[in-house]
């Protein structure tokens, strides 16, 4: 396997289609991502112990309690 010569590159490298996911990504709505979630085969309760481990809803009372 030929060595690499000069420096190693520094920071993230970004493709093009990297940036087109993105800007798709950050435009969802939390609707639209949890219908995506769905389709990948998680069902609601995992949806939801999800985005409170990632910190985008916050723990609530379940509608039973």
């Amino acid at each position: 396997m030929p060595r690499r010569i000069g420096p190693k590159p520094e920071g993230k490298i970004e493709k093009p289609e990297d940036k087109a996911w993105q800007d798709w990504y950050g435009k969802l709505e939390a609707k639209d991502h949890e219908e995506y979630l769905a389709k990948l085969g998680l069902e609601k309760e995992e949806i939801e112990e999800w985005e409170q481990a990632e910190g985008i809803k916050k723990a609530g009372k379940k509608k039973d309690e």
